[in-house]
């Protein structure tokens, strides 16, 4: 129930846009919007027809909502995931950086780490890969602490694209806690890329 609610949220909020991305995503709402539908086009990969071995590289951008400020904002960066399908050590690894939004300039990073692919999920009601996001963002002088999970669905033939959601989010400076969420999409890139 949860992730219908999540991918209506998602859909409404992507009404419009469309078209393929040509060139290296710009972080605003449009290129974002734009790279997510795309990717949405692809539909979403069937498990079965994942590759077992080798690593895949994927570059894209994520948008969150965060309340850095008074209220919750959108902030666009950039997105960097490695997925290792031979299921090593550190089978999903990557950060999500260089973040634009309202205000001052964000400084700082989120990583992620302790990736999951389930191999079972269902297409049409699971998702088929997760990990964990932390990381510090620092704005006009202030720290935030940010934790939170990745939930998504790899897409196209053998897995060329990803999207999915960034939920559970918790930002934190001094004693004070508020939460956020968000949304990735990426393509795949040539190894190193």
């Amino acid at each position: 129930m949860i992730r219908i609610f999540t991918l209506l949220c998602c859909l409404a909020a992507c009404s419009g846009g469309g078209g393929q991305v040509s060139g290296p995503p710009v972080p605003s709402e449009t290129g974002f919007v734009a790279l997510q539908d795309s990717v949405a086009q692809m539909g979403v990969s069937y498990m079965a027809a994942l590759p077992t071995t080798g690593v895949a590289d994927y570059r894209g951008m994520a948008r969150l909502a965060l309340p850095l400020g008074s209220a919750p904002a959108l902030y666009h960066g950039d997105l960097r995931l490695s997925v290792d399908f031979g299921g090593g050590a550190a089978p999903m690894t990557g950060t999500i950086g260089g973040l634009q939004g309202p205000g001052a300039a964000v400084y700082g990073a989120l990583q992620i780490s302790g990736g999951r692919i389930y191999p079972d999920a269902h297409a049409a009601r699971d998702y088929q890969f997760g990990a964990d996001l932390t990381g510090n963002l620092t704005q006009a002088g202030q720290t935030h602490a940010l934790s939170a999970e990745i939930s998504g669905d790899f897409h196209g033939p053998g897995g060329t694209a990803v999207s999915g959601v960034i939920h559970r989010g918790k930002i934190g400076q001094a004693d004070a806690v508020d939460m956020f969420h968000g949304a990735f999409a990426a393509r795949q890139v040539a190894s190193g890329g």
